[in-house]
């Protein structure tokens, strides 16, 4: 599957989780596995860690991969026409495996051109502690779509190592 189509699959889980209408102690809601098959094909279950951060388990049990939204964390960060909103899929190790950009505002052909001059995979790979600390360059044509894109990244990244910490 590629990122593209993963967008797409992207665009019902946001809706379908209402994401956006998260508030304080309120308790996030769980995830469908089959809304992560297109990351993590062996996942089996999902676990709630803590708002907007999951935990993604084969069928033994074993961690293999966490799931992070940046919203609500990244809610004021605008892009040309609005919020930017993230999935984030960390692979077993802690590194970056994607980054998808969920239902939005953007103008379609301005966030394909992000998706095409491959702004997502620049943090493919990455620790979240070495994505913070990489400098992205903006997809040219695409500037405001970029600058949102890479502001929710470190915004849910920074409130990511806070959860860790807790």
């Amino acid at each position: 599957m590629n990122r593209t189509q993963k967008i797409a699959g992207g665009l019902l889980l946001i809706g379908a989780l209402g994401f956006t209408a998260c508030q304080p102690k309120v308790k996030w809601p769980a995830l469908p596995v089959e809304e992560i098959k297109a990351y993590y094909a062996d996942a089996t279950k999902t676990k709630t860690i803590d708002t907007a951060f999951y935990e993604i388990k084969d069928a033994k049990g074993n961690k293999i991969g966490t799931v992070l939204f940046s919203s609500p964390y990244s809610d004021q960060v605008q892009g040309f026409k609005g919020a930017t909103p993230l999935l984030i899929a960390l692979d077993a190790e802690g590194r970056i495996k994607d980054v998808v950009l969920l239902e939005n505002q953007e103008t379609p052909r301005f966030a394909q051109r992000v998706v095409d001059g491959g702004l997502y995979e620049a943090w493919d790979g990455l620790t979240p502690a070495e994505a913070l600390e990489k400098d992205v360059d903006a997809v040219s044509g695409a500037t405001y779509t970029s600058n949102g894109v890479k502001n929710s990244l470190v915004a849910r990244l920074k409130a990511y190592e806070r959860q860790l910490k807790k």
